[in-house]
C-alpha cells in the first residue's frame, strides 16, 4: 500500500485532477481498511488549510458509507447473533452508547475505524450524533497528520512505515492524550450532573 500510495501522490502533485482522484482513491480505502496515511497524502497534495478540510470532509463522508450499510442490511441479523451468542452487555452498549465514550474510542482509534463504523451502523445512536461525534474524535489526529505532513511523508519515503509509527508517536500521543483528559473530564462532569439531579428529584 505505502509504494502505491506514494506514487500516486508523485502522479497527483500538479495535476488538475488531483482533488476528485485523491478523495475518490480516499473514499475507496474508507470502506476497505487504515487511513492514517491518507490524511499526510493530502497535506502533501493540498497545504494544511485545504489539506484538513479535505481530509476531515473526506473521513466524515467515508465513516458514513459503512454506517448506513450497516444500519439498512445486517442491524437486524447482527443483533440476532449477538443475542444468541449471549453477549447481553454488547447489546446494552450498543443500544445505548455514552457520546462521550464515542468521542474517547475515536480518539483511540480503537476500535479500528472502519469496525467502529459498522458497529455504531448497528447501534441505536442517532446519525447526526455519529456524525459529530466521529469529526470531534477524529479531528485531533488529523490536524497533527495534516499539519506536520511534509516531515511524515519525509519519514515515510526514507523509513517506511516503521519509521513513520514512531514519529506519530511522537507527533500525536501528547496531542490525543490532551483529547483524551478533556472528554474524560466532560464524561465525569455529565455523569456528576445525572447523579445531582437524579438525587434532587429522589428527595
Amino acid at each position: 500500500m505505502l509504494n502505491g500510495l506514494i506514487r500516486l501522490v508523485e502522479t497527483l502533485q500538479g495535476n488538475p485532477l488531483s482533488l476528485p482522484v485523491f478523495v475518490a482513491t480516499f473514499l475507496l480505502f474508507c470502506a476497505m481498511g487504515p487511513i492514517s496515511l491518507f490524511a499526510v497524502a493530502g497535506g502533501v497534495l493540498f497545504g494544511f488549510r485545504w489539506g484538513l478540510v479535505i481530509n476531515l470532509a473526506t473521513e466524515c463522508l467515508g465513516a458514513t458509507g459503512p454506517f448506513w450499510v450497516a444500519r439498512l442490511v445486517a442491524r437486524k441479523k447482527i443483533f440476532w447473533w449477538l443475542r444468541k451468542k449471549g453477549y447481553g452487555k454488547t447489546l446494552r452498549v450498543l443500544r445505548k452508547p455514552n457520546l462521550g465514550v464515542l468521542i474517547l474510542l475515536r480518539l483511540v482509534g480503537f476500535p479500528p475505524f472502519l469496525m467502529y463504523n459498522y458497529l455504531l451502523g448497528i447501534s441505536r445512536v442517532k446519525y447526526r450524533d455519529f456524525l459529530w461525534t466521529t469529526f470531534v474524535g477524529i479531528a485531533p489526529a488529523t490536524f497533527v497528520m495534516t499539519y506536520f505532513s511534509g516531515t511524515f511523508w519525509a519519514i515515510l519515503k526514507e523509513a517506511g512505515m516503521d519509521g513513520f509509527k514512531r514519529a506519530m508517536l511522537n507527533h500525536l500521543f501528547p496531542v490525543l492524550l490532551g483529547g483524551m483528559l478533556l472528554v474524560v473530564l466532560l464524561v465525569a462532569a455529565g455523569v456528576a450532573k445525572r447523579w445531582v439531579m437524579g438525587g434532587r428529584e429522589a428527595s
